[in-house]
């Protein structure tokens, strides 16, 4: 998944169009629903917390290097 920032819940700041959460959504109705998410992201891109609304879609799995 991509993203500009992560937090440590697995929330994501994304580019503000919902593009990634609406498919997810989408995914979710189906039979097989929602597919097990992972970000790769660098550290930097860790922030303590990220803005979310009621329409974001958190990501499972946000794989980083820690020092």
């Amino acid at each position: 998944m991509p993203g500009l920032g992560f937090d440590k819940k697995g929330n994501r700041l994304g580019r503000g169009k919902g593009y990634y959460d609406t498919y997810l959504e989408r995914c979710m109705k189906h039979p097989r629903g929602k597919p097990y998410t992972i970000a790769l992201a660098f550290r930097e891109q860790i922030c303590e917390s990220v803005p979310v609304t009621e329409n974001d879609v958190p990501i499972d799995e946000i794989l980083y290097e820690d020092c």
